[in-house]
């Protein structure tokens, strides 16, 4: 097994933070050096990881070259302004922003849905990993058919405040605890009051990924089925941490369930208790990290069409754990 230099940009943030947790506890990616990647604000910080104490860089400082694969999620325009400096430096990006994702001549993985896209790595040595949403939807879907025999797919989303960062946390905390003392609340990053509320993204949304054009072209890139009709509804729900989704999908052959396949795709079906984010993503062990699946049915009178409720924890799991098994898929097949 080769050891690894593996830069973070992004490490202060919350998938940075989760994912300096899980290779610490990873026993399938040796690290020989690892580097931590800021902004001005972030840069001289000091995070503990495998018992030593590391330095934020500011990204400006950084030479990439000393790296062979950097995970950047720091959001669009730290990647926009970083990162094809760093591949263009012989450091193969692995990007979870979403501004790669619609480059054709740039990778689009969901990790163990289409591992074979890697082979294109080499194009600008930068990989981009599907959006949450994307990920969690086409991995259960991956679980229960063949996604080359989809007919159609609709996916209601419900978006936690923490798919928008530290900014959505502290806005969805702030206004909660301003209603239950009796006093206004301010909207700043949100366009209304998003605690004790519902607020429904449109056609076009300003974080780049959860719009339903972006999500819609993620899809049908990643399945390479461009003509597959979808329908897609995301609401920003009160919730800090746990997306969840509600899936139709219809294929042109009836669909069996196989047991065996959940767990391949990361996937654990509940039969009983109902999944929710409160439930799962606050409980659930590290070592443990899937998608819960559950009221699993076949449409009435159809069995050509299958519809689930899936709950997934956004930061770890759908942040930290895609790009390092994308990155281990990498290594043992494509290099």
């Amino acid at each position: 097994m080769s050891a690894w230099n593996i830069a973070i940009v992004g490490a202060t943030g919350q998938v940075g933070s989760a994912l300096i947790e899980l290779l610490n506890n990873s026993k399938t990616i040796e690290i020989e050096n690892l580097y931590l990647v800021g902004s001005d604000n972030s840069a001289g910080e000091v995070v503990r990881f495998a018992g030593k104490n590391l330095t934020v860089i500011d990204s400006q400082q950084m030479d990439w070259s000393q790296c062979h694969f950097a995970f950047f999620v720091a959001g669009c325009k730290t990647s926009e302004k970083n990162a094809q400096t760093a591949a263009q430096a012989g450091c193969i990006v692995i990007d979870a922003s979403g501004f790669f994702a619609d480059q054709d001549h740039i990778p689009l993985i969901v990790p163990k849905v289409n591992n074979s896209v890697l082979t294109e790595y080499r194009n600008e040595n930068i990989i981009a990993v599907a959006s949450p949403t994307v990920s969690q939807l086409l991995r259960c879907v991956a679980s229960l058919a063949d996604i080359q025999l989809l007919t159609n797919l609709h996916v209601s989303s419900f978006i936690p405040s923490s798919l928008y960062g530290k900014p959505g946390i502290d806005e969805l905390a702030g206004q909660s605890a301003r209603l239950l003392n009796g006093m206004p609340v301010d909207n700043e990053l949100f366009d209304n009051q998003l605690a004790f509320n519902l607020l429904p993204i449109f056609h076009e949304s300003d974080h780049r990924s959860l719009g339903e054009h972006s999500q819609i072209n993620q899809i049908r890139k990643v399945i390479s089925n461009y003509d597959l009709p979808i329908s897609i509804e995301s609401v920003i729900v009160p919730v800090f941490y746990g997306l969840a989704q509600a899936v139709n999908v219809s294929s042109s052959l009836p669909i069996e369930l196989d047991m065996a396949r959940f767990s391949e795709f990361g996937v654990e079906v509940k039969s009983e208790d109902l999944p929710t984010p409160v439930t799962e993503v606050n409980t659930e062990a590290e070592n443990n990290l899937t998608i819960k699946l559950a009221n699993l049915r076949h449409s009435y009178g159809n069995y050509e069409q299958i519809q689930f409720w899936s709950v997934a924890d956004n930061i770890r799991y759908l942040g930290g754990l895609m790009l390092i098994e994308t990155l281990e898929i990498l290594i043992n097949d494509y290099l």
